[in-house]
């Protein structure tokens, strides 16, 4: 019996033991991280925590409400950094369940956390590539409404306007199907002329932008030559009740409303946005009743809903656009009493799933289901300015449907330990899509492109990190290459220096193949003889940050070489009419350039940002042909005031004699030039009622630019006139009121 009392008292004494060692390693303190002026919640912090006695490092990452969850086995140090904030260290002596911690703004840190090409959220400090991110506050701060306005002042970055098929990028002096759009990681569609109409993408609901400048073809597959703009949108992490409402007035016409609602109750979220934008056209003949800038009324509407529960995050979200551009001629001769009106509707309806599943804490695996839509409508009618009577145009050829779809499949394994050396990613993206519609040849095309990539990126000490990277597809139409890349990365404290080499692939479109788009300004035809385009690029970034005078300078110097072999370009085809263009391909294309900026504080309330840059090409048109270039200049400015509840912000940017390429009288190509200009944008922006209500106002292009002159000849682009370059609607004065009302 005493003995058996005694194994008894033995093993309640061993499970006691083990009890409160247990309970005293699995105490689990949750660390909670708010934005210091807002008090919302910031997802995807670096949290770091030191147990003092025992001196281990552990690295934790807030989740989508802002809260880590860390054991507290005793005193331990933690230090926080995130994006834009300045870096927060503290010690916890005693447990006490929850900490909340607060972070201050400090937009030069550069922490700041970035998803594009990654295989998980980073800070932008740690990626191995160099990315641009311009966050909510610039966005904010310039009144942008939409991604042609906001990228317009970017160095490195041109934006060109044209009267019918709007706005369109030029990325290190590649443009059209070479630069890649995507929102949430899923590809736009739908472009004319090779481009995306960056107007038609509404920032309504757009946290941030992040641009990677060079080849990204081993992760996004073609057109991605150039490089990728990365469009993340907002999400309601943590409120139970989110909504918000915003009205836009601009001088020259323009009236916008946007609004959303949104619901969370834990592991389920609920979100609807919806919005109308018109403008009313502009010409510099305000009698002209053909409008060099069109009139136009766009609708965008979005439904998303998010479920999140341990470690599956699941999204559904679907996206609705419509625009209505009405393109009217003058009235012809001889009475001058009839006209044309062609109107052209424009529809998008983008569909993505997106899946996460978090196997543990060092690999995750990611699944993305799209389908998009596009459809472009154009329909001419013939009206009668005296009776205001149409009628439908008989002819078959004033009126044309075009259509597009793309289903994607991409699916993705992802695995980094803190621990490990090598971090791997590897997966799949399968891409389909289909042309109709009569201007297509055959009026029904397809293509398909189907790959599987592989990047391992090896920390090969604490300073250098080398990331080789493969990607090996099938294309339905072309032989497509192994598509390599290799990056390197060197860090030492506050200097940073990102070398990449990536090779390209890009098969021609099917617009470039097989569309034929005819309208009063253009007469585009496609070819189905094209070659693929294949490329080199080298992306040499250096950053740096120091402190002058007790302030932080931060510097980026960078440059950059692209070789583009069977480059795709418009080429006139018909000496007697200068509208008549084919796609060809035409040798070698190169561009070549660099920038030097720097970002700094000289007092608490001010931050300024100076940019310069030259960019330089050689499109192979003639024996010789020397390298011609463009400089560009920014300047930004942002002053804090009243307790940091208004912001004063300045942009500015300068663009240098742009170069094109003209026939003279001898029918040889001369170089010409577009003249230099300068643009400024001052914007005020107050918040009332502890940040519900934002209001901004302000001026846009201060120096009043709308057509910039330049020699006469014909030019080599299909859509322009060679003696001048349409670049804004003049100055125009604008206000904007915010309301945002949220419950926790």
């Amino acid at each position: 019996m005493i003995g058996y009392m005694i194994r008894q008292l033995l093993f309640l004494l061993i499970l006691l033991t083990t009890f409160f060692q247990s309970y005293s390693q699995g105490e689990r303190l949750t660390i909670r991280v708010l934005d210091g002026e807002t008090n919302l919640v910031l997802p995807y912090c670096y949290v770091t925590t030191e147990i003092m006695k025992s001196g281990e490092v552990s690295l934790f990452t807030t989740d989508e409400n802002g809260e880590a969850e860390v054991e507290f086995p005793g005193k331990m140090a933690v230090n926080i950094n995130f994006l834009g904030y300045r870096s927060l260290s503290d010690t916890i002596h005693d447990f006490t369940g929850q900490k909340t911690y607060q972070l201050l703004s400090d937009p030069y840190n550069l922490e700041q956390v970035v998803i594009t090409g990654q295989n998980k959220p980073v800070s932008i400090d740690n990626s191995i590539y160099s990315i641009k991110l311009i966050g909510k506050r610039t966005i904010e701060q310039k009144a942008s409404n939409n991604l042609a306005e906001l990228l317009d002042d970017e160095l490195n970055i041109q934006i060109n306007n044209d009267p019918s098929l709007g706005s369109s990028v030029k990325l290190q002096g590649i443009a059209g199907e070479n630069v890649k759009i995507l929102i949430d990681g899923v590809p736009v569609i739908g472009r004319l002329d090779g481009n995306i109409d960056l107007s038609q993408i509404n920032l309504n609901e757009v946290d941030h932008v992040e641009i990677v400048e060079g080849p990204m073809s081993v992760i996004y597959g073609s057109n991605a030559l150039a490089g990728v703009i990365n469009i993340i949108t907002k999400e309601n992490r943590r409120s139970k009740l989110m909504t918000g409402l915003e009205s836009y007035y601009e001088s020259v016409g323009v009236y916008n409303i946007n609004g959303n609602v949104n619901f969370n109750t834990g592991s389920h979220g609920l979100g609807f946005n919806f919005g109308r934008n018109f403008f009313g056209g502009y010409s510099l003949d305000p009698n002209s009743r053909s409008k060099q800038w069109k009139p136009k009324e766009q609708y965008n509407g979005r439904a998303q809903y998010i479920f999140t529960k341990n470690k599956i995050k699941t999204k559904f979200k679907s996206d609705v656009f419509r625009e209505r551009l009405l393109d009217r001629n003058n009235p012809s001769a001889p009475y001058f009493d009839k006209g044309n009106d062609t109107w052209f509707h424009t529809f998008r309806l983008n569909n993505s799933l997106h899946n996460n599943l978090r196997i543990d804490a060092s690999s995750n695996v990611n699944l993305l289901l799209s389908y998009s839509y596009y459809n472009r409508e154009k329909i001419r009618y013939l009206k009668d300015l005296t009776t205001l009577e149409r009628l439908l145009s008989p002819n078959p050829g004033d009126h044309d449907t075009t259509a597009f779809n793309a289903f994607i499949v991409r699916g993705s394994y992802n695995y980094d330990h803190p621990k490990n050396k090598i971090s791997i990613q590897t997966g799949l993206d399968l891409n389909h899509e289909t042309a109709f519609g009569k201007r297509i040849l055959n009026t029904r095309e397809n293509m398909g492109d189907y790959a599987v990539f592989l990047s391992a990126k090896w920390k090969v000490n604490e300073v250098f990190t080398l990331q080789p990277s493969v990607r090996a597809s099938y294309n339905t139409k072309y032989d497509a290459p192994l598509t390599p890349s290799l990056n390197l990365k060197y860090a030492r404290q506050d200097h940073s220096l990102r070398l990449s080499y990536a090779r390209g692939f890009r098969a021609p479109s099917l617009k470039e193949l097989y569309l034929y788009f005819y309208d009063s300004n253009h007469q585009i035809e496609g070819n189905e003889d094209l070659k693929a385009e294949n490329s080199h690029n080298l992306n040499l970034v250096v950053d740096t940050k120091y402190r002058m005078l007790g302030r932080d300078i931060a510097w980026q110097i960078s440059g950059f070489y692209n070789k583009i072999f069977d480059k795709i370009t418009l080429v006139n085809i018909d000496a007697e009419n200068s509208l008549h263009y084919r796609n060809e391909n035409v040798g070698e294309f190169q561009s070549v350039g660099g920038s030097i900026k720097f970002e700094f504080k000289p007092i608490d309330k001010i931050d300024v940002g100076l940019g310069f840059s030259e960019i330089g090409r050689k499109d192979n048109l003639y024996e010789d042909e020397p390298f011609i270039f463009t400089t560009n200049g920014n300047a930004n400015l942002s002053l804090k005031m009243l307790n940091n509840t208004a912001t004063l912000s300045l942009f500015y940017k300068y663009l240098g004699p742009y170069p094109y390429y003209i026939y003279n009288e001898n029918d040889q190509i001369d170089i010409s030039y577009i003249d230099d200009y300068h643009n400024m944008d001052i914007t005020l922006n107050k918040k009332f009622f502890n940040y519900k209500l934002s209001v901004s106002t302000g001026v846009k292009n201060l120096f009043n630019n709308i057509a910039i002159a330049g020699s006469g000849g014909q030019q080599g682009t299909a859509h322009s006139d060679a003696s001048s370059s349409l670049v804004g609607w003049g100055r125009s004065y604008f206000v904007s009121l915010k309301y945002n009302f949220q419950t926790d």
